[in-house]
């Protein structure tokens, strides 16, 4: 029984992230977040998205670190996750994406 609800789990996640739409008339949006800056603010996105359609990535807008420089943009904020340039496309599918800017040390 707990091998069927783990399989069921896993069919229903899959559904979720590749475009089973829960409501098709659902927004989505981008949002950043500054993971650690010292000075400024991450670039907010005012658009709202359906499921399926690609958003443009923002540049870091006013963020400053000391002593390090702007990398982009992480889906994971330990930067783990998938990276993305300002200008690159990110699709949007059944809910909100976060990013979080990456830093590296100078």
């Amino acid at each position: 029984m707990k091998k069927l609800f783990v399989l069921i789990f896993f069919i229903f996640i899959g559904f979720l992230y590749y475009g089973c739409e829960l409501d098709p008339n659902a927004l989505f949006r981008v949002n950043y977040y500054d993971n650690g800056s010292d000075y400024g603010y991450p670039p907010i996105d005012v658009n709202e998205y359906k499921s399926g359609m690609e958003a443009i990535v923002l540049d870091e807008n006013t963020l400053l670190k000391t002593g390090y420089t702007f990398q982009g943009w992480n889906t994971n904020a330990d930067g783990s996750g998938d990276s993305y340039n300002a200008g690159d496309k990110i699709k949007i599918i059944n809910f909100n994406r976060f990013l979080y800017a990456m830093w590296e040390k100078n």
